[in-house]
Protein backbone atom coordinates (compact mmCIF):
# COMPACT_ATOMS: atom_id res chain seq x y z
CA UNK A 1 0.00 0.00 0.00
CA UNK A 2 3.10 2.42 1.02
CA UNK A 3 4.19 1.52 -2.80
CA UNK A 4 1.15 2.35 -4.04
CA UNK A 5 0.53 5.68 -2.63
CA UNK A 6 3.95 6.74 -3.33
CA UNK A 7 3.33 6.23 -6.60
CA UNK A 8 0.44 8.32 -6.26
CA UNK A 9 1.79 11.16 -5.35
CA UNK A 10 5.35 10.71 -8.12
CA UNK A 11 2.62 11.11 -10.44
CA UNK A 12 0.41 13.51 -8.65
CA UNK A 13 3.64 15.81 -8.37
CA UNK A 14 4.37 15.23 -12.76
CA UNK A 15 1.03 16.60 -13.13
CA UNK A 16 0.53 19.06 -11.04
CA UNK A 17 4.31 20.65 -12.22
CA UNK A 18 2.86 22.50 -14.79
CA UNK A 19 0.07 23.87 -12.93
CA UNK A 20 2.38 25.53 -10.60
CA UNK A 21 4.36 27.23 -13.14
CA UNK A 22 1.36 28.86 -14.55
CA UNK A 23 -0.53 29.40 -10.71
CA UNK A 24 3.29 31.41 -10.71
CA UNK A 25 2.87 33.42 -13.74
CA UNK A 26 -0.65 34.10 -12.56
CA UNK A 27 0.41 35.68 -9.06
CA UNK A 28 0.73 39.43 -10.54
CA UNK A 29 -2.77 39.27 -11.92
CA UNK A 30 -3.92 37.84 -8.90
CA UNK A 31 -2.32 41.01 -6.92
CA UNK A 32 -3.56 43.37 -9.65
CA UNK A 33 -7.42 42.52 -9.34
CA UNK A 34 -6.86 42.65 -5.71
CA UNK A 35 -5.94 45.86 -6.11
CA UNK A 36 -8.31 47.12 -8.13
CA UNK A 37 -11.09 45.70 -6.01
CA UNK A 38 -9.50 47.80 -2.98
CA UNK A 39 -9.84 51.24 -5.49
CA UNK A 40 -13.20 50.30 -5.98
CA UNK A 41 -14.28 49.68 -2.58
CA UNK A 42 -12.55 52.51 -1.21
CA UNK A 43 -14.14 54.88 -4.27
CA UNK A 44 -17.79 53.68 -2.97
CA UNK A 45 -17.58 54.44 0.26
CA UNK A 46 -18.75 52.41 3.28
CA UNK A 47 -16.78 48.78 3.12
CA UNK A 48 -14.86 48.77 6.11
CA UNK A 49 -14.49 44.93 5.06
CA UNK A 50 -11.50 45.32 3.00
CA UNK A 51 -8.84 46.14 5.40
CA UNK A 52 -9.77 43.11 7.26
CA UNK A 53 -9.93 41.22 3.93
CA UNK A 54 -6.53 42.58 2.59
CA UNK A 55 -4.70 41.26 5.77
CA UNK A 56 -5.95 37.77 5.23
CA UNK A 57 -5.04 37.94 1.82
CA UNK A 58 -1.50 39.39 1.85
CA UNK A 59 -0.37 36.71 4.08
CA UNK A 60 -2.29 33.92 2.10
CA UNK A 61 -0.66 35.16 -1.14
CA UNK A 62 2.92 35.10 0.14
CA UNK A 63 2.52 31.31 1.72
CA UNK A 64 1.69 30.37 -2.09
CA UNK A 65 4.25 32.18 -3.26
CA UNK A 66 7.14 30.39 -1.18
CA UNK A 67 5.23 26.89 -1.49
CA UNK A 68 5.28 27.17 -5.19
CA UNK A 69 8.76 28.11 -5.39
CA UNK A 70 9.67 25.49 -3.03
CA UNK A 71 7.73 22.90 -4.89
CA UNK A 72 9.25 23.73 -7.94
CA UNK A 73 13.34 23.67 -6.31
CA UNK A 74 12.68 20.27 -4.32
CA UNK A 75 14.38 17.22 -5.03
CA UNK A 76 11.40 15.04 -4.18
CA UNK A 77 8.56 17.40 -5.33
CA UNK A 78 5.80 14.68 -4.38
CA UNK A 79 6.42 15.06 -0.65
CA UNK A 80 5.30 18.94 -1.01
CA UNK A 81 2.12 18.17 -3.81
CA UNK A 82 -0.27 18.00 -0.84
CA UNK A 83 0.88 21.08 1.11
CA UNK A 84 0.68 22.67 -2.48
CA UNK A 85 -2.95 21.79 -3.18
CA UNK A 86 -3.97 22.56 0.26
CA UNK A 87 -2.29 26.43 0.17
CA UNK A 88 -4.08 26.84 -3.56
CA UNK A 89 -7.82 25.83 -2.03
CA UNK A 90 -6.80 28.25 0.93
CA UNK A 91 -6.08 30.99 -1.82
CA UNK A 92 -9.57 30.22 -3.60
CA UNK A 93 -11.49 30.47 -0.27
CA UNK A 94 -9.95 33.64 0.87
CA UNK A 95 -10.07 35.34 -2.70
CA UNK A 96 -13.71 34.68 -3.72
CA UNK A 97 -14.31 35.53 -0.15
CA UNK A 98 -14.66 39.03 -1.06
CA UNK A 99 -17.41 38.54 -3.25
CA UNK A 100 -19.98 38.28 -0.55
CA UNK A 101 -19.62 41.42 1.26
CA UNK A 102 -19.57 42.86 -2.63
CA UNK A 103 -23.06 41.17 -3.25
CA UNK A 104 -24.28 42.31 -0.16
CA UNK A 105 -23.46 46.01 -0.89
CA UNK A 106 -26.37 46.34 -2.55
CA UNK A 107 -25.95 47.97 -5.98
CA UNK A 108 -25.79 47.09 -9.36
CA UNK A 109 -22.01 47.57 -9.30
CA UNK A 110 -20.94 45.71 -6.86
CA UNK A 111 -23.30 42.92 -6.79
CA UNK A 112 -21.93 42.79 -10.86
CA UNK A 113 -18.82 43.21 -9.65
CA UNK A 114 -19.13 39.83 -7.25
CA UNK A 115 -20.20 37.71 -10.31
CA UNK A 116 -17.40 39.15 -12.82
CA UNK A 117 -14.80 38.16 -9.78
CA UNK A 118 -16.18 34.65 -9.10
CA UNK A 119 -16.88 33.43 -12.80
CA UNK A 120 -13.10 35.48 -13.73
CA UNK A 121 -11.68 33.24 -10.99
CA UNK A 122 -13.38 30.24 -12.36
CA UNK A 123 -11.48 30.78 -16.10
CA UNK A 124 -8.22 31.33 -13.96
CA UNK A 125 -8.13 28.29 -12.17
CA UNK A 126 -9.45 26.81 -15.85
CA UNK A 127 -6.34 27.93 -18.01
CA UNK A 128 -3.84 27.72 -14.68
CA UNK A 129 -4.81 24.13 -13.78
CA UNK A 130 -2.57 23.17 -17.38
CA UNK A 131 -5.13 19.37 -17.21
CA UNK A 132 -4.28 18.69 -13.65
CA UNK A 133 -7.89 17.30 -12.37
CA UNK A 134 -6.97 17.71 -8.78
CA UNK A 135 -5.38 21.80 -9.04
CA UNK A 136 -8.34 22.50 -10.92
CA UNK A 137 -10.69 21.04 -8.33
CA UNK A 138 -8.97 22.84 -5.59
CA UNK A 139 -8.86 26.18 -7.31
CA UNK A 140 -12.17 26.29 -9.02
CA UNK A 141 -14.37 24.66 -6.49
CA UNK A 142 -14.36 27.07 -3.53
CA UNK A 143 -15.81 30.30 -6.95
CA UNK A 144 -18.11 27.84 -8.35
CA UNK A 145 -19.66 27.11 -4.57
CA UNK A 146 -19.62 31.09 -4.04
CA UNK A 147 -21.61 31.61 -7.01
CA UNK A 148 -24.09 29.54 -5.84
CA UNK A 149 -24.47 30.61 -1.67
CA UNK A 150 -23.64 34.24 -2.28
CA UNK A 151 -27.09 35.67 -3.09
CA UNK A 152 -28.61 33.29 -0.67
CA UNK A 153 -26.17 34.26 2.10
CA UNK A 154 -26.99 37.87 1.17
CA UNK A 155 -30.87 37.37 0.92
CA UNK A 156 -31.19 38.33 -2.51
CA UNK A 157 -33.55 35.86 -3.08
CA UNK A 158 -36.41 37.03 -1.16
CA UNK A 159 -36.98 40.26 -3.09
CA UNK A 160 -34.94 39.68 -6.31
CA UNK A 161 -36.96 38.13 -8.99
CA UNK A 162 -34.20 37.25 -10.99
CA UNK A 163 -32.55 34.62 -9.01
CA UNK A 164 -34.06 31.46 -9.91
CA UNK A 165 -32.84 32.73 -13.95
CA UNK A 166 -29.15 33.42 -12.20
CA UNK A 167 -29.21 30.13 -10.54
CA UNK A 168 -30.23 28.52 -13.61
CA UNK A 169 -26.92 30.34 -15.31
CA UNK A 170 -25.22 29.16 -12.57
CA UNK A 171 -25.95 25.29 -13.70
CA UNK A 172 -25.01 26.31 -17.42
CA UNK A 173 -21.95 27.82 -16.17
CA UNK A 174 -20.81 24.55 -14.43
CA UNK A 175 -21.70 22.63 -17.09
CA UNK A 176 -19.73 24.76 -19.80
CA UNK A 177 -16.67 24.95 -17.23
CA UNK A 178 -16.64 21.32 -16.93
CA UNK A 179 -16.88 20.51 -20.79
CA UNK A 180 -14.04 23.09 -21.78
CA UNK A 181 -11.97 21.47 -19.00
CA UNK A 182 -11.85 18.05 -20.22
CA UNK A 183 -11.64 19.36 -23.71
CA UNK A 184 -8.57 21.15 -22.09
CA UNK A 185 -7.43 18.45 -20.72
CA UNK A 186 -7.59 15.95 -23.88
CA UNK A 187 -5.61 18.31 -25.58
CA UNK A 188 -2.77 18.79 -22.93
CA UNK A 189 -1.98 15.51 -22.63
CA UNK A 190 -2.29 14.89 -26.47
CA UNK A 191 0.50 18.17 -26.91
CA UNK A 192 2.34 16.49 -23.71
CA UNK A 193 2.35 12.85 -25.28
CA UNK A 194 3.71 14.39 -28.62
CA UNK A 195 5.93 16.22 -27.49
CA UNK A 196 7.59 13.07 -25.06
CA UNK A 197 7.25 11.44 -28.34
CA UNK A 198 9.68 13.80 -30.00
CA UNK A 199 11.66 13.99 -27.40
CA UNK A 200 12.11 10.57 -27.36
CA UNK A 201 12.74 10.28 -31.28
CA UNK A 202 14.98 12.92 -30.65
CA UNK A 203 16.93 11.49 -28.05
CA UNK A 204 16.82 8.27 -30.05
CA UNK A 205 18.22 9.62 -33.24
CA UNK A 206 20.93 11.56 -31.26
CA UNK A 207 22.03 8.04 -29.44
CA UNK A 208 21.96 6.65 -33.15
CA UNK A 209 24.07 9.43 -34.69
CA UNK A 210 26.34 8.91 -31.65
CA UNK A 211 26.54 5.22 -32.81
CA UNK A 212 27.10 5.50 -36.25
CA UNK A 213 29.90 8.50 -35.69
CA UNK A 214 31.66 6.03 -33.22
CA UNK A 215 31.22 3.10 -35.81
CA UNK A 216 32.65 5.25 -39.05
CA UNK A 217 35.66 6.70 -36.88
CA UNK A 218 37.50 3.87 -37.25
CA UNK A 219 37.50 3.41 -40.88
CA UNK A 220 38.08 7.09 -41.35
CA UNK A 221 41.05 6.86 -39.02
CA UNK A 222 42.46 4.14 -41.07
CA UNK A 223 41.85 5.82 -44.41
CA UNK A 224 43.67 9.26 -42.97
CA UNK A 225 46.16 7.95 -41.45
CA UNK A 226 46.89 5.59 -44.11
CA UNK A 227 47.35 8.32 -46.63
CA UNK A 228 49.48 9.80 -44.42
CA UNK A 229 52.04 7.20 -44.88
CA UNK A 230 51.70 7.30 -48.51
CA UNK A 231 53.21 10.41 -48.42
CA UNK A 232 56.74 10.09 -48.77
CA UNK A 233 56.57 7.63 -52.00
CA UNK A 234 56.43 8.60 -56.12
CA UNK A 235 54.52 11.30 -57.65
CA UNK A 236 51.88 9.18 -58.07
CA UNK A 237 51.51 7.83 -54.43
CA UNK A 238 51.26 10.85 -53.23
CA UNK A 239 49.27 12.28 -55.85
CA UNK A 240 46.80 9.33 -54.82
CA UNK A 241 47.43 9.87 -51.01
CA UNK A 242 46.08 13.31 -51.43
CA UNK A 243 43.24 12.51 -52.46
CA UNK A 244 42.29 9.93 -50.05
CA UNK A 245 43.30 12.47 -47.13
CA UNK A 246 41.04 14.62 -48.56
CA UNK A 247 38.17 12.59 -48.62
CA UNK A 248 38.87 11.55 -45.24
CA UNK A 249 39.02 15.11 -43.79
CA UNK A 250 35.38 15.59 -45.54
CA UNK A 251 33.94 13.05 -44.35
CA UNK A 252 34.95 13.50 -41.00
CA UNK A 253 34.31 17.33 -40.97
CA UNK A 254 30.42 16.02 -41.81
CA UNK A 255 30.77 13.65 -39.39
CA UNK A 256 31.19 15.66 -36.48
CA UNK A 257 28.76 18.50 -37.89
CA UNK A 258 26.02 15.89 -37.46
CA UNK A 259 27.54 14.59 -34.25
CA UNK A 260 27.35 18.30 -33.01
CA UNK A 261 23.88 19.20 -34.35
CA UNK A 262 22.62 15.82 -32.36
CA UNK A 263 24.32 16.85 -29.60
CA UNK A 264 22.88 20.63 -29.55
CA UNK A 265 19.41 19.00 -30.20
CA UNK A 266 19.60 16.74 -26.87
CA UNK A 267 20.59 19.60 -25.51
CA UNK A 268 24.28 17.75 -24.12
CA UNK A 269 26.88 19.85 -25.93
CA UNK A 270 28.66 22.06 -23.52
CA UNK A 271 31.36 24.98 -23.51
CA UNK A 272 34.67 25.43 -21.35
CA UNK A 273 35.76 28.16 -19.36
CA UNK A 274 39.57 28.44 -19.92
CA UNK A 275 42.30 31.66 -20.41
CA UNK A 276 43.19 31.81 -23.77
CA UNK A 277 45.42 34.18 -26.13
CA UNK A 278 42.77 35.45 -28.44
CA UNK A 279 45.38 37.21 -29.97
CA UNK A 280 47.03 34.58 -31.09
CA UNK A 281 44.22 32.38 -31.81
CA UNK A 282 42.78 34.59 -34.37
CA UNK A 283 45.82 34.98 -36.08
CA UNK A 284 46.94 31.18 -36.29
CA UNK A 285 43.22 31.00 -37.74
CA UNK A 286 43.42 33.46 -40.51
CA UNK A 287 47.14 32.02 -40.86
CA UNK A 288 46.14 28.95 -41.81
CA UNK A 289 43.68 30.22 -44.16
CA UNK A 290 45.49 32.01 -46.24
CA UNK A 291 47.44 29.19 -48.71
CA UNK A 292 43.82 28.48 -49.18
CA UNK A 293 42.70 31.64 -49.92
CA UNK A 294 46.35 32.41 -52.03
CA UNK A 295 45.66 29.32 -53.96
CA UNK A 296 42.38 30.80 -55.13
CA UNK A 297 43.64 34.37 -56.10
CA UNK A 298 42.19 36.12 -52.95
CA UNK A 299 43.41 38.75 -50.78
CA UNK A 300 42.64 37.37 -47.06
CA UNK A 301 43.52 40.38 -44.76
CA UNK A 302 43.38 40.63 -40.84
CA UNK A 303 42.36 44.27 -39.05
CA UNK A 304 42.21 45.28 -35.54
CA UNK A 305 43.62 42.02 -33.85
CA UNK A 306 46.33 43.84 -32.46
CA UNK A 307 44.18 46.51 -30.34
CA UNK A 308 41.72 43.51 -29.16
CA UNK A 309 42.74 42.05 -25.56
CA UNK A 310 45.21 39.64 -25.42
CA UNK A 311 44.17 37.02 -22.65
CA UNK A 312 40.47 36.15 -22.19
CA UNK A 313 38.15 33.22 -20.97
CA UNK A 314 36.21 31.54 -23.03
CA UNK A 315 35.99 27.90 -25.19
CA UNK A 316 38.86 28.53 -27.69
CA UNK A 317 38.22 25.72 -29.40
CA UNK A 318 34.58 26.45 -30.06
CA UNK A 319 35.99 30.21 -31.01
CA UNK A 320 38.07 28.28 -33.34
CA UNK A 321 35.45 25.96 -34.97
CA UNK A 322 33.18 28.92 -35.36
CA UNK A 323 35.48 30.90 -37.29
CA UNK A 324 37.41 28.50 -39.00
CA UNK A 325 33.85 27.56 -41.10
CA UNK A 326 33.26 31.79 -41.45
CA UNK A 327 36.67 31.91 -43.26
CA UNK A 328 35.90 28.68 -45.19
CA UNK A 329 32.66 29.98 -46.21
CA UNK A 330 33.97 33.25 -47.27
CA UNK A 331 36.63 31.76 -49.48
CA UNK A 332 34.35 28.79 -50.65
CA UNK A 333 31.71 31.69 -52.06
CA UNK A 334 34.12 34.40 -53.04
CA UNK A 335 35.51 34.24 -57.09
CA UNK A 336 37.40 37.30 -56.55
CA UNK A 337 38.53 40.03 -54.48
CA UNK A 338 39.17 39.60 -50.87
CA UNK A 339 38.28 38.21 -47.50
CA UNK A 340 38.74 40.67 -44.32
CA UNK A 341 38.65 39.68 -40.99
CA UNK A 342 37.91 42.64 -38.66
CA UNK A 343 38.37 42.39 -34.55
CA UNK A 344 36.57 45.14 -32.59
CA UNK A 345 36.34 45.43 -29.10
CA UNK A 346 33.20 46.95 -27.12
CA UNK A 347 31.32 47.33 -23.39
CA UNK A 348 27.76 46.81 -22.97
CA UNK A 349 26.24 46.74 -19.12
CA UNK A 350 29.47 46.43 -17.82
CA UNK A 351 30.62 43.63 -19.68
CA UNK A 352 33.85 43.60 -22.14
CA UNK A 353 32.85 41.82 -25.69
CA UNK A 354 34.63 41.02 -28.36
CA UNK A 355 33.38 41.36 -32.10
CA UNK A 356 34.90 39.29 -35.17
CA UNK A 357 34.04 40.48 -38.88
CA UNK A 358 34.16 38.39 -41.52
CA UNK A 359 33.45 39.96 -44.36
CA UNK A 360 33.81 38.99 -48.48
CA UNK A 361 33.75 39.75 -52.10
CA UNK A 362 30.94 37.38 -53.38
CA UNK A 363 27.85 37.46 -54.73
CA UNK A 364 26.04 38.40 -51.28
CA UNK A 365 23.32 37.41 -50.07
CA UNK A 366 19.24 38.45 -50.13
CA UNK A 367 17.16 39.14 -47.46
CA UNK A 368 15.20 36.03 -47.76
CA UNK A 369 18.10 34.38 -47.74
CA UNK A 370 19.59 35.58 -45.08
CA UNK A 371 15.93 34.45 -42.78
CA UNK A 372 16.51 30.92 -43.50
CA UNK A 373 20.54 31.13 -43.19
CA UNK A 374 21.22 29.22 -39.93
CA UNK A 375 18.38 26.76 -40.63
CA UNK A 376 19.95 23.41 -40.19
CA UNK A 377 20.36 21.27 -43.64
CA UNK A 378 19.04 24.69 -45.17
CA UNK A 379 21.16 25.76 -48.24
CA UNK A 380 20.68 28.84 -50.41
CA UNK A 381 19.57 26.83 -53.40
CA UNK A 382 19.73 23.67 -55.56
CA UNK A 383 22.13 25.71 -57.76
CA UNK A 384 24.72 26.27 -54.80
CA UNK A 385 24.54 22.70 -53.07
CA UNK A 386 25.47 21.39 -56.05
CA UNK A 387 28.16 24.24 -57.00
CA UNK A 388 29.46 24.18 -53.10
CA UNK A 389 28.50 20.71 -51.65
CA UNK A 390 28.22 20.50 -48.13
CA UNK A 391 25.18 19.75 -45.52
CA UNK A 392 24.09 23.02 -44.18
CA UNK A 393 24.75 22.60 -41.14
CA UNK A 394 27.85 24.42 -40.60
CA UNK A 395 26.39 27.94 -39.94
CA UNK A 396 23.39 26.55 -37.82
CA UNK A 397 26.10 24.79 -35.38
CA UNK A 398 28.20 28.07 -35.32
CA UNK A 399 25.44 30.31 -34.21
CA UNK A 400 24.04 28.05 -31.71
CA UNK A 401 27.57 27.76 -30.45
CA UNK A 402 28.25 31.21 -30.23
CA UNK A 403 24.78 31.66 -28.22
CA UNK A 404 25.51 28.34 -25.46
CA UNK A 405 29.39 30.69 -25.66
CA UNK A 406 26.92 33.69 -24.22
CA UNK A 407 27.35 35.69 -27.50
CA UNK A 408 25.67 35.72 -31.60
CA UNK A 409 26.24 35.32 -34.87
CA UNK A 410 24.54 37.29 -37.45
CA UNK A 411 24.69 37.72 -40.78
CA UNK A 412 24.28 40.15 -43.18
CA UNK A 413 24.18 41.67 -47.07
CA UNK A 414 27.75 43.28 -47.06
CA UNK A 415 26.45 46.68 -49.21
CA UNK A 416 27.36 46.71 -52.83
CA UNK A 417 28.83 43.27 -52.56
CA UNK A 418 29.54 40.66 -50.41
CA UNK A 419 27.86 39.06 -47.38
CA UNK A 420 28.85 39.77 -43.84
CA UNK A 421 29.04 37.88 -40.88
CA UNK A 422 29.64 39.19 -37.13
CA UNK A 423 30.56 36.51 -34.42
CA UNK A 424 30.22 38.42 -31.02
CA UNK A 425 31.79 36.77 -28.10
CA UNK A 426 31.90 37.91 -24.01
CA UNK A 427 36.04 38.58 -23.49
CA UNK A 428 36.15 38.45 -19.33
CA UNK A 429 39.75 39.08 -18.07
CA UNK A 430 41.87 35.92 -18.91
CA UNK A 431 44.92 35.37 -17.08
CA UNK A 432 48.67 34.39 -19.16
CA UNK A 433 50.21 30.74 -18.36
CA UNK A 434 52.83 30.76 -15.85
CA UNK A 435 56.43 31.67 -17.04
CA UNK A 436 58.84 28.44 -17.08
CA UNK A 437 61.87 28.46 -16.36
CA UNK A 438 64.25 28.51 -19.51
CA UNK A 439 66.45 25.46 -18.32
CA UNK A 440 63.73 23.40 -17.52
CA UNK A 441 61.86 24.22 -20.62
CA UNK A 442 65.20 23.10 -22.29
CA UNK A 443 65.29 19.94 -20.21
CA UNK A 444 61.97 18.96 -21.02
CA UNK A 445 62.80 19.52 -24.77
CA UNK A 446 65.50 17.32 -24.77
CA UNK A 447 64.05 14.57 -22.40
CA UNK A 448 62.79 11.70 -24.55
CA UNK A 449 62.47 7.77 -23.96
CA UNK A 450 60.81 5.00 -25.73
CA UNK A 451 57.38 4.14 -24.42
CA UNK A 452 55.64 0.56 -23.59
CA UNK A 453 52.22 1.33 -24.48
CA UNK A 454 48.97 -1.43 -24.44
CA UNK A 455 46.52 -0.37 -26.89
CA UNK A 456 43.37 -1.57 -26.41
CA UNK A 457 40.48 -1.69 -28.97
CA UNK A 458 37.67 -4.13 -30.17
CA UNK A 459 38.67 -2.82 -33.86
CA UNK A 460 41.35 -4.14 -35.47
CA UNK A 461 41.92 -1.69 -37.68
CA UNK A 462 42.14 0.80 -34.84
CA UNK A 463 44.68 -1.26 -33.22
CA UNK A 464 46.62 -1.71 -36.16
CA UNK A 465 46.58 2.53 -36.83
CA UNK A 466 46.91 3.28 -33.49
CA UNK A 467 50.03 1.05 -33.40
CA UNK A 468 51.30 2.30 -36.94
CA UNK A 469 51.36 5.47 -34.61
CA UNK A 470 53.32 4.62 -31.73
CA UNK A 471 55.91 3.24 -33.20
CA UNK A 472 56.81 6.12 -35.47
CA UNK A 473 57.02 7.43 -31.74
CA UNK A 474 59.72 5.26 -30.99
CA UNK A 475 57.68 3.25 -28.92
CA UNK A 476 56.93 -0.37 -28.02
CA UNK A 477 53.74 -1.40 -28.51
CA UNK A 478 50.94 -4.19 -26.93
CA UNK A 479 47.72 -4.82 -28.01
CA UNK A 480 44.60 -6.30 -26.56
CA UNK A 481 40.91 -6.98 -28.53
CA UNK A 482 38.94 -6.70 -25.48
CA UNK A 483 39.00 -5.68 -21.44
CA UNK A 484 39.55 -8.57 -20.31
CA UNK A 485 42.79 -9.53 -22.49
CA UNK A 486 44.17 -6.06 -21.04
CA UNK A 487 43.80 -6.82 -17.56
CA UNK A 488 45.37 -9.90 -18.45
CA UNK A 489 48.29 -8.22 -20.63
CA UNK A 490 48.44 -5.63 -17.23
CA UNK A 491 49.16 -8.54 -14.58
CA UNK A 492 52.21 -9.65 -16.93
CA UNK A 493 53.92 -6.60 -17.93
CA UNK A 494 54.27 -3.02 -16.69
CA UNK A 495 53.86 -0.43 -19.70
CA UNK A 496 54.23 3.28 -19.36
CA UNK A 497 51.08 4.42 -20.53
CA UNK A 498 47.53 2.60 -21.86
CA UNK A 499 45.34 3.73 -24.44
CA UNK A 500 42.02 2.73 -23.65
CA UNK A 501 38.82 2.56 -25.97
CA UNK A 502 35.63 3.83 -23.89
CA UNK A 503 33.15 1.69 -25.94
CA UNK A 504 33.64 -2.05 -26.25
CA UNK A 505 31.64 -4.76 -25.69
CA UNK A 506 31.17 -6.71 -22.60
CA UNK A 507 33.20 -4.91 -20.10
CA UNK A 508 34.04 -1.02 -21.50
CA UNK A 509 36.95 0.69 -21.13
CA UNK A 510 35.74 2.98 -17.98
CA UNK A 511 35.00 -0.47 -16.09
CA UNK A 512 38.23 -1.55 -17.12
CA UNK A 513 40.34 1.63 -15.66
CA UNK A 514 38.45 1.58 -12.51
CA UNK A 515 39.88 -2.08 -12.27
CA UNK A 516 43.26 -1.29 -13.02
CA UNK A 517 43.34 1.37 -10.52
CA UNK A 518 42.13 -1.18 -7.78
CA UNK A 519 45.92 -2.53 -8.15
CA UNK A 520 48.84 -4.32 -9.71
CA UNK A 521 51.53 -3.34 -11.32
CA UNK A 522 49.96 -1.07 -13.52
CA UNK A 523 47.58 0.97 -10.82
CA UNK A 524 49.82 4.05 -11.47
CA UNK A 525 50.00 3.88 -15.29
CA UNK A 526 48.66 6.94 -16.95
CA UNK A 527 45.57 5.90 -18.73
CA UNK A 528 44.69 7.52 -22.60
CA UNK A 529 41.14 7.38 -23.19
CA UNK A 530 40.31 6.93 -26.98
CA UNK A 531 36.93 8.39 -27.59
CA UNK A 532 34.48 8.99 -30.59
CA UNK A 533 32.47 11.21 -28.62
CA UNK A 534 34.50 13.71 -26.33
CA UNK A 535 31.73 15.81 -24.98
CA UNK A 536 32.16 17.49 -21.33
CA UNK A 537 30.13 14.47 -19.67
CA UNK A 538 32.18 11.71 -21.21
CA UNK A 539 35.44 13.62 -20.30
CA UNK A 540 34.15 13.77 -17.03
CA UNK A 541 32.97 9.90 -16.42
CA UNK A 542 36.72 9.19 -18.30
CA UNK A 543 37.80 10.71 -15.34
CA UNK A 544 35.80 9.95 -12.60
CA UNK A 545 36.80 6.19 -13.92
CA UNK A 546 40.95 7.01 -13.12
CA UNK A 547 41.76 8.09 -17.12
CA UNK A 548 44.28 10.58 -16.74
CA UNK A 549 43.48 11.67 -20.70
CA UNK A 550 41.81 12.01 -24.05
CA UNK A 551 41.89 11.66 -27.64
CA UNK A 552 39.11 11.69 -30.23
CA UNK A 553 38.74 9.49 -32.96
CA UNK A 554 39.63 9.32 -35.40
CA UNK A 555 42.73 10.18 -33.75
CA UNK A 556 45.71 12.47 -35.46
CA UNK A 557 49.52 11.83 -35.07
CA UNK A 558 49.91 15.25 -33.22
CA UNK A 559 46.98 14.63 -30.68
CA UNK A 560 48.24 11.38 -29.73
CA UNK A 561 51.77 13.10 -29.16
CA UNK A 562 50.54 15.54 -27.04
CA UNK A 563 48.74 13.20 -25.44
CA UNK A 564 51.60 10.87 -24.62
CA UNK A 565 53.91 13.37 -24.41
CA UNK A 566 52.98 16.92 -23.38
CA UNK A 567 53.88 19.81 -25.92
CA UNK A 568 57.25 20.52 -24.81
CA UNK A 569 58.05 16.83 -25.14
CA UNK A 570 57.84 15.37 -21.88
CA UNK A 571 56.93 11.85 -21.79
CA UNK A 572 54.00 10.83 -19.31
Amino acid sequence: MGVELREFWGRLAGDYRAAAISRRQQIPLRIFVAICLCLIGLALHGMPFLAPWVLVYGPVQLIEFHAIRGFLAAPRPERRVWFNLLVDLAMAVVFGALAIPFWQAGTPVTSAGAILLLSGSVFTALMGAEGCLIAFLCAATPHLAYLVITPFVVGAYRHDPFVPHFVLGVGLFYLTVSLTFLWSRRTLLAERAARQAAEAQTAAKSAFIAMVSHELRTPINAIVNGAASLEGGSEADRSAAALIADAGLMMRAQLNDLLDLSKIEARRMGVDVVDYDLRALISNTVRFWRNTARAKGLRLTLRGVSASPQWVRGDPMRVRQVLNNLISNAIKFTAEGEVTVTVATSARDARRFVSIEVRDTGPGLTEAQIARLFSPYEQLGLKTARAFGGTGLGLAISRDLARLMGGDLEAANGGDRGACFRLTLPAPEGAPPPAVDAAEAAALATSSRALSVLVVDDHDINRRTLARMLEAFGAEVETAEDALSALAAAEELTFDAILMDVRMPGMDGLEASRRLREGGANRETPIIAVTGAASPDEIAACREAGMTGWVEKPVKPRDLYVALFGDAGEAL
